[in-house]
């Protein structure tokens, strides 16, 4: 499950989103794309329109909803609302938690640069475009 680092890794995404948080939506688009260098890829070559959104399939993890929930059961976030969405907001001890993390030159370096750069390119209308376009098909 590598519990240690999806909570680096989600706490490293709602630092690197604009207002410190992000949508239930966004955060799994982010775990999904940052697991490999390749999805990294995928998804970057989508948002830079070098690759259709048909060709994007989200794989969801049920170890990365126990992370969710294991960052906020221990306060490092908390559930909220934001355009009528589900967010997941960063708490003090969470920014705090997260600084820690990102001021480690030596760790996580390919999880940071890829959430320090592509990734905030992935806004929440880009999220909900992507996730909704192989409906719109139907």
């Amino acid at each position: 499950m590598r519990i240690a680092w999806r909570v680096s890794v989600i706490l490293l995404a709602l630092l690197h989103c604009q207002g410190k948080k992000a949508s239930f939506a966004k955060l799994h688009v982010l775990n999904d794309a940052i697991r490999t260098p390749k999805s990294r890829e995928s998804l970057v070559n989508i948002v830079e329109g070098r690759s259709d959104a048909l060709s994007y399939v989200l794989r969801v993890e049920p170890a990365f909803t126990r992370a969710l929930d294991f960052v906020v059961g221990e306060k490092l976030a908390i559930w909220g609302v934001s355009s009528k969405r589900t967010t997941l907001i960063l708490t003090e001890a969470g920014l705090k938690a997260a600084l820690a993390v990102d001021g480690q030159e030596d760790v996580l370096v390919e999880e940071r640069a890829f959430l320090s750069g592509p990734a905030k390119k992935l806004t929440e209308g880009f999220v909900n475009k992507l996730l909704l376009t192989g409906k719109r098909l139907l």
